[in-house]
C-alpha cells in the first residue's frame, strides 16, 4: 500500500513528522537529526511513492556546493502528487530550496517565519505541520488527487506569538 505521506530530511523533517503524528497523521519518514542532503539523496533511492511529500533539507549543508544538485536529484525521484519543502533559516539554502520548488510548482514553507532559538529549528513544529494542511486533505486519503499546482506557492506562516 502506498503511504499517504512521505517525509525526507534532517532534524526539521523529524520535528515536523512528530508534530504531524500528534495530529494523527503518520507518514513514511526517511529523516535523521544531522542528515545532509547527500545522505538523504542516497538513502531514498528506493523510497515508496506517496500522495504528498515533504522535503526538509539544507540546514546541515547550507554551504555545500553540492546542495542544489542533491536536492534536484531527490526532487526528480519524488513522485508524490503534491510536494512541499521546508525552506531553512539559512538564506543561501532557503534560496536554493525555493528555486528548485519553483521549477516543479511545489509549495515552500519558510521556516524564517517561525521563531527560533538557534537559527536552525523552530521553537514549535506545530504551526509548521499545520501549514502543510495535510489533515484537511481528505480527498488524498480517498485516493483522489487534485490537479498539480502551476507554479510555486510560498506559504507565509504567522508567528504563534503574534509577532
Amino acid at each position: 500500500m502506498i503511504p499517504f505521506c512521505l517525509i525526507l530530511g534532517d532534524s526539521t523533517a523529524v520535528g515536523t513528522a512528530q508534530a504531524l503524528a500528534a495530529q494523527g497523521i503518520r507518514c513514511e519518514v526517511h529523516a535523521r537529526v544531522g542528515a545532509g542532503s547527500a545522505e538523504i539523496e542516497r538513502r531514498v533511492r528506493g523510497a515508496s511513492a506517496a500522495t504528498v511529500a515533504l522535503i526538509a533539507l539544507g540546514s546541515n549543508d547550507a554551504a555545500s556546493p553540492a546542495l542544489p544538485t542533491n536536492l534536484l536529484a531527490l526532487r526528480r525521484r519524488t513522485t508524490a502528487v503534491k510536494v512541499a519543502w521546508l525552506a531553512p533559516y539559512d538564506l543561501r539554502a532557503s534560496s536554493i530550496v525555493t528555486s528548485i520548488a519553483a521549477r516543479f510548482g511545489d509549495t515552500v514553507i519558510p521556516l524564517r517565519a517561525q521563531p527560533s532559538r538557534d537559527g536552525i529549528h523552530p521553537v514549535s513544529y506545530r504551526p509548521v505541520a499545520k501549514s502543510l494542511r495535510w489533515g484537511a486533505v481528505a480527498p488524498f486519503r480517498a485516493g483522489v488527487a487534485p490537479a498539480p499546482i502551476a507554479r510555486a506557492t510560498v506559504l507565509v506562516m504567522s508567528s504563534p506569538l503574534g509577532s
